[in-house]
């Protein structure tokens, strides 16, 4: 399904987004690199009407000269869903997006519905977890099967761009202590992804976020890196849709065993 390219007037400034699809809302916050239409979002096009807006700064747009912060990011992302998608709606962020999705659910909780956070950053132990400022060393980090990326993907020295932009934000490459204690107060029910093989997001963030989000569920994806939607787009995509669809249902097997045992 053929995303169409939409512009919005914020309260900051003039905000780039995709939508594809029809059904109930979810809107997708990208990773580092940027906007990437994998077969995940494909797939999530075809149930749900998918909103992907273009974080300011990110895939040649304009950074607003007032967001400045994670915190600020999701106040703009806040006001992106009152003004867009007109209420409530179900969050996935990736990495990056998925810090910014975390900021959102902590501080406009009435604007989340479901949350996925697939391998989200912001929460690494001191020492842990790797960043090479290398490209080819990073790529290696972000996909265990690069062949299975989408042919349309941006070049290699776009998304480098794009990363640039990450101090703007505050980013941080270890743990976000404001956010960390501000977890608990999270009750959206809540789906964590991590690859097997990522070596971006140690198991001990994720460890930490399950451990500190009161109705959240941590689900491991084999034979995947930190890009899980290109490693494993299937398994993600079963998982994320059976989550959105079905809330904590989504951890009882509905196959023909579970319902003719015999």
């Amino acid at each position: 399904m053929q995303p169409q390219a939409r512009k919005v007037t914020l309260s900051t400034g003039e905000l780039t987004y995709f939508v594809a699809g029809e059904g109930r809302p979810l809107l997708y916050l990208h990773p580092a690199g940027g906007v990437r239409w994998t077969r995940v979002l494909e797939g999530l096009a075809s149930s749900f009407t998918l909103h992907v807006p273009v974080v300011p700064g990110f895939d040649g747009t304009s950074a607003h000269g007032t967001v400045t912060s994670m915190r600020g990011l999701a106040s703009l992302v806040g006001e992106f869903i009152e003004k867009v998608i007109a209420g409530p709606c179900d969050v996935i962020g990736c990495s990056f997006g998925g810090y910014a999705a975390a900021w959102l659910a902590a501080e406009h909780p009435k604007l989340v519905d479901h949350l996925v956070l697939e391998c989200p950053a912001g929460f690494r132990p001191k020492g842990k977890g790797e960043r090479p400022a290398d490209a080819e060393a990073l790529r290696k980090l972000l996909f265990l099967h690069p062949e299975k990326l989408p042919p349309e993907s941006k070049p290699a020295e776009h998304e480098a761009a794009n990363r640039k932009m990450l101090p703007r934000y505050g980013y941080t490459l270890d743990t976000d202590e404001e956010l960390l204690a501000r977890l608990a107060s999270i009750d959206k029910l809540t789906l964590i992804l991590h690859g097997t093989a990522d070596r971006m997001i140690p198991k001990e963030s994720v460890q930490l976020l399950k451990s500190r989000m009161p109705r959240s569920y941590l689900a491991y994806v084999w034979d995947a890196a930190h890009s899980i939607e290109v490693d494993q787009p299937e398994r993600m995509l079963l998982l994320v849709e059976s989550f959105l669809q079905r809330s904590e249902g989504f951890m009882v097997n509905w196959g023909t065993l579970a319902v003719n045992p015999g």
